[in-house]
């Protein structure tokens, strides 16, 4: 896929690794992007940082909890459209890191699905739409055991299982769109600084948290945002990504042989 001028939704997109994507799709010339996020809007510091990426594309900004479905149907359905015309990529970043079932559940898998969902609705072809890639935000903790954070693996399992589901040569024949997820391991991001106890599991088991964080190189937001450009442009539906480290690696899982 291509991405000059192609346009872009970005949910978590504030800080992270949903701002840092955004000035990865920018520099490879998506030329609208809108911006979801729980802040009332951008510095224009941040504006100013994504507009020297590509001075001539559009960067648009809404409020929006993804837990809230009016709230997200609005901005995607009317909002989304009156500003970018159509959605050709849609990256879902926004995320907690914590161990209350309903907001983890409710933001992590629930937020997304719904986004994805509209979203489908808008890209299909079956509704004159043009197609597009959806990536949405996973962790090594949706692929493996995480005992410290149960409840935040869960929501990510989720996502994986969600994703792959879709991402099927029966989904893209019929839509246009395909899907990946990406599973990044240990980044410096907000979610990483701000973990308390509510991040884990049980409270005694922060210790153990702290002790495994150290065994990993943290990496850069920007490192996961360069591995989904990456995948958005060469990636095949279903794929599935690890961001590690400052690397990036396609892992394959059996395929359910009945479709």
């Amino acid at each position: 896929m291509s991405l000059s001028g192609s346009t872009a939704v970005i949910t978590g997109g504030a800080n992270g690794i949903g701002f840092a994507t955004a000035e990865e799709l920018l520099k490879n010339g998506v030329s609208k992007i809108l911006l979801l996020d729980l802040t009332t809007d951008l510095d224009p510091t941040q504006y100013a940082q994504l507009k020297a990426y590509n001075p001539t594309a559009s960067v648009f900004y809404a409020q929006c909890d993804v837990t809230k479905k009016p709230q997200l149907e609005k901005t995607l359905r009317q909002d989304a459209v009156q500003w970018l015309g159509s959605i050709d990529i849609l990256v879902n970043s926004a995320g907690v890191f914590e161990c209350e079932p309903a907001r983890c559940i409710g933001t992590n898998l629930i937020g997304l699905i719904d986004c994805t969902l509209i979203a489908i609705d808008l890209m299909t072809k079956e509704k004159a739409g043009n197609g597009g890639f959806i990536v949405n935000m996973s962790s090594i903790a949706g692929l493996e055991p995480y005992p410290v954070a149960a409840v935040y693996a869960a929501s990510k399992f989720g996502v994986t299982g969600f994703t792959r589901s879709l991402g099927t040569e029966l989904m893209y024949n019929q839509t246009g769109v395909k899907f990946a997820v990406i599973c990044p391991s240990a980044t410096d991001t907000n979610l990483l600084k701000t973990a308390g106890d509510n991040a884990f599991t049980f409270p005694w088991m922060e210790a153990t948290a702290r002790k495994l964080l150290k065994k990993f190189t943290v990496q850069k937001p920007s490192a996961v945002a360069e591995c989904i450009v990456k995948v958005i442009t060469e990636g095949e539906t279903g794929s599935i990504w690890i961001s590690e480290a400052g690397t990036m690696r396609q892992i394959k899982c059996d395929t359910n042989k009945y479709i």
